[in-house]
């Protein structure tokens, strides 16, 4: 039976595929390198694409829609074609989603395959004009096949003209009581087993925004519904196959009904179309025909004349009534199409032996662990149609990959059915994206080289679960990759931040756990194996929270004080921002805190190099690796809620974000809010190269035991280093620094000391410098022991601008923002744009040029600081010399126009694009 036969129903409308494709390019899945643009739509013009961005659909949400579709026509049992409601009411019905849950889901296997995409959780159903539902059913699972380029417009700025079909199942059926549709009663009474079988052929697909506007993700479907008996495959028909010989039409489907001695081909998604979406190719004459054992044709009959009601109007199927003669002929001969040309041309035909094989499921995914670690899938071979007995089947692969096992050969029993089993060996790709997207094919042995079907498989990496899952560590990287690749999910929370997850894990858990044919079973796509979303559960239990960050080994320390290098550099560029934006002679005294504060920041960034440097690591400072980007959250486990901007000088942005990156936080010791100073002065003293000539054994005592003993609020910038400090305390065991001496920077001119780091000790004392001079805390504005005021923690110096006085000790002994005025002119800063875009600047214009040569020198600064740190501390003038270089790039920026017309300027964009 099937949908290719009697009765049948025809429909035809719009789908839209709403898929996000960020996930379609491979460099946007490492956390590393994916950078803001990213999530923006690509550029199109004339010449074809400028920007790349995040391609033509970065905020998709996933889902799949049916829009528009309507009955078209259909074909009682004996043939008799309805085509109005005249003839059977249901003709001109609605066909709609479900509407009891939420829209499906189009899924490709793997970045990395994107010919397979899959449909999940689509519901449909028939409805009359009173909205009176007759019909719905759930649509089984199930995977485009037969993806090829369909005519004009291949190599268009809009993309591929493509075309696919999906063959499937409607399940979960409900019948109205009272059907008024013979069709409708006639389906329901041919059909068993509870199912329907249903084709969806998509086609049209358009991907240019600028162009098409509303058309944008939107494409066309025709499709048809049928019966179903209990035995059929649920995917495919298994009836005979037409190849494609010379390019003309694609590959058909074709089922013989021996009842009616009809000849149903299917070219819904073979014949050519004349434009994208449009209607067919008039390919002249064309006839069916049958080969003789040399391949010449024989003309049975000829096909109809195309017109505009073939493809939208019956879905593109041709019934093709035979004479007992002819039908007799084509028992177990190959079927062809062939032209009217002298000599004829075969356009389509079966294969030299009248074979076709075809499995039951077409994209699988596997884990290497139990019980996902091996799947099997049933495979039919027909021979002229009919079931192929002992008939071997080859399996091989296009490009051998060891992540997979199979058989090299499978045979049929005597319905000329076979398993295929794949078995997954487990990669070790150590990849940003996980796995391996690998396939099978198979084929006849007789045709070696010609395979009939591909079996696409996503082998997932082995990921052996720690005994207990941290954020930081574990999730954080997983869900901040997925809060890349599906910008539209902040919409609903951002899954990159601690907070946001944890009020939401009773959802997210519910959603990882749902069964993958669910709409919302998330991830929608392809990138989570079922060791990880395991471990993530598992985290989300967690009693009483889920952990933040707990460091377990050495190795781990390192990756931690890599997030603390990335933290320290992230606060930089918002500062220079605000710095530069000062005119040459306004503003003196605020461009002197900025300016102290900023080299304090530097220096921050050098201690913790060489910290990273004293254990053995590598500190690593721009491209390939990490650089903050901006509007965005701090590097690490850090103040999850905050979002950095880059933005001119001003006493609200100061207090807005520069005084929360510095807030103080005076831990608890022993249960109490622990106030003053850790260390007294003169405890320790250093030369003027940072190494650490004198130490009193009791303070360093005390400076231990007190990393051991406060408790920060967690995810402050605090609790962050002193996580860290414990961990050096852990796993110093005589052999934690063992980095090279050589490697330490010194910087005499630094504001403070930067330690040169060969110990424990050097090591506490540059983290315990860094958590001062930042939070200005243990110290306290009530105590004795806040220091001089050009000690003043970075948090009292920007209050000090947002007050607009100086902290100073009035007359009553406590401080006080009582001091000298420090007068803030606003018209003394440049009109900076908020949060300056080199890729938002129009490409070929002066200031993308200007903008795109200060992230150049940005780049520089940061590749220079890379060698400083990793061997050259010799060459850490040219870094500062490439400080200053970013400077007056800058300042050429403020000369510019943020657009025509314009009051704002550009700025620094302080970017660094990956390599590609």
């Amino acid at each position: 039976m099937s949908y290719l036969g009697f009765p049948r129903l025809n429909f035809s409308g719009k789908f839209q595929s709403d898929i996000s494709t960020v996930n379609n390019a491979l460099r946007h899945y490492n956390n590393d390198t994916f950078e803001p643009r990213f999530q923006r739509p690509a550029y199109f013009t004339s010449k074809g694409v400028i920007d790349e961005n995040g391609l033509f659909n970065p905020r998709g949400t996933g889902a799949f829609r049916l829009s528009g579709l309507s009955i078209r026509s259909g074909l009682l049992p004996d043939g008799t074609i309805v085509d109005s409601a005249e003839k059977d009411p249901v003709v001109g019905m609605a066909l709609l989603e479900d509407n009891r849950r939420v829209s499906a889901k189009m899924v490709d296997i793997d970045q990395r395959d994107q010919t397979t995409p899959g449909i999940y959780g689509l519901g449909v159903r028939i409805v009359d004009d009173q909205e009176r539902e007759l019909l719905a059913g759930s649509v089984e699972p199930s995977w485009v096949e037969d993806l090829w380029r369909r005519g004009p417009g291949a190599q268009t700025p809009g993309g591929t003209n493509a075309s696919a079909g999906l063959t499937t199942v409607l399940k979960d059926l409900r019948w109205a009581d009272d059907l008024s549709s013979p069709l409708l009663r006639h389906l329901r009474e041919t059909t068993t087993g509870g199912l329907l079988s249903i084709r969806l052929v998509l086609d049209g697909y358009e991907i240019d925004l600028a162009e098409f506007g509303a058309a944008h993700t939107y494409g066309r479907v025709v499709g048809s519904i049928g019966p179903y008996l209990p035995g059929e495959p649920r995917r495919f028909v298994a009836g005979r196959r037409l190849r494609r010989v010379n390019g003309t039409m694609w590959d058909t489907p074709v089922r013989v009904d021996d009842d009616t001695r009809t000849v149903f081909l299917d070219v819904s998604n073979s014949w050519p179309t004349s434009s994208k979406g449009g209607p067919l190719t008039d390919l002249g004459a064309v006839s069916l025909a049958v080969l003789d054992g040399d391949g010449k044709p024989t003309a049975l009959t000829p096909l109809p004349a195309v017109d505009d009601k073939l493809l939208e109007g019956r879905a593109g199927v041709i019934p093709v009534p035979l004479t007992a003669e002819q039908f007799a002929s084509i028992a177990d001969k190959r079927l062809a199409v062939i032209n009217a040309a002298e000599p004829p041309v075969v356009i389509l035909s079966e294969s030299a032996d009248g074979t076709w094989i075809h499995p039951e499921e077409t994209v699988h995914r596997l884990f290497p662990g139990k019980p996902y670690d091996t799947v099997t899938t049933a495979v039919r071979v027909t021979r002229f149609g009919r079931p192929a007995p002992n008939f071997e089947v080859a399996v091989t692969q296009p490009n051998v990959n060891p992540a997979l096992r199979f058989p090299s050969t499978i045979t049929t029993d005597a319905q000329g059915r076979t398993e295929l089993t794949l078995t997954a060996v487990g990669p070790s790709t150590k990849l940003a994206i996980d796995g391996i997207a690998t396939a099978v094919l198979l084929g006849s042995p007789a045709r070696p080289g010609q395979p009939d079907a591909r079996v696409a498989a996503l082998v997932f990496d082995r990921h052996e679960a720690p005994a207990r899952p941290t954020w930081n560590r574990d999730v954080r990287p997983i869900f901040q990759q997925y809060a890349n690749l599906y910008p539209v999910m902040r919409g609903l929370f951002d899954l990159g931040n601690y907070n946001h997850v944890v009020e939401q894990k009773t959802y997210v858990k519910r959603t990882l756990m749902a069964p993958l044919d669910s709409p919302t079973h998330m991830p929608v796509s392809r990138d989570l194996s079922p060791g990880k979303r395991d471990m993530i559960v598992k985290w989300l239990e967690t009693k009483p929270v889920p952990p933040i960050m707990e460091i377990s080994s050495r190795e781990e320390l390192l990756t931690v004080l890599q997030q603390a290098l990335l933290l320290e550099q992230a606060v930089i560029p918002p500062y220079c921002a605000a710095l530069f934006s000062i005119k040459p002679g306004f503003n003196n005294e605020i461009r002197q805190l900025l300016r102290g504060v900023l080299l304090e920041e530097m220096q921050h960034m050098a201690q913790v190099a060489n910290i990273i440097n004293a254990l053995g690591g590598t500190p690593v400072i721009g491209r390939p690796g990490a650089v903050p980007t901006y509007p965005g959250r701090l590097p690490g486990p850090v103040l999850p809620d905050l979002n950095v901007r880059l933005r001119k000088l001003s006493p609200q942005h100061v207090k807005d974000i520069f005084m929360t990156i510095e807030l103080p936080e005076h831990p608890k010791v022993d249960g109490k809010p622990y106030h003053g100073a850790v260390v007294a002065k003169g405890a320790v003293k250093a030369d003027k190269q940072g190494r650490v000539q004198e130490a009193e054994a009791g303070a360093m005592q005390q400076v231990q035991e007190w990393f051991g003993k406060a408790e920060y609020t967690p995810m402050t910038i605090g609790w962050f280093y002193n996580q860290i400090a414990r961990a050096i305390i852990k796993f110093d065991d005589g052999k934690l620094f063992t980095g090279d001496p050589k490697k330490q920077v010194a910087w005499p001119d630094a504001p403070t000391t930067l330690y040169q780091v060969t110990d424990r000790r050097s090591a506490l004392l540059g983290i315990l410098q860094i958590i001062e001079q930042g939070e200005g805390s243990p110290h306290d504005l009530d105590g004795d022991n806040l220091g001089d005021p050009e000690e003043l923690g970075h948090y009292y110096r920007f209050e000090e601008i947002v007050k607009g006085r100086q902290l100073i000790r009035n007359s009553k002994g406590k401080w006080a923002y009582e001091g000298p005025e420090i007068p803030f002119d606003p018209d003394g800063v440049y009109p900076v744009v908020d949060d300056p875009d080199s890729y938002n600047l129009p490409d070929g214009s002066l200031g993308r040029r200007e903008s795109l040569k200060c992230d150049e020198s940005y780049t520089n600064m940061l590749a220079s600081l890379h060698r400083v740190f990793n061997g050259h501390p010799e060459q850490l003038d040219d870094a500062v010399a490439l400080m200053g270089q970013l400077q007056i790039q800058a300042r050429r920026l403020y000369e510019i126009p943020s657009a025509e017309g314009a009051s704002t300027v550009l700025g620094p964009a302080f970017q660094s694009p990956a390599p590609r």
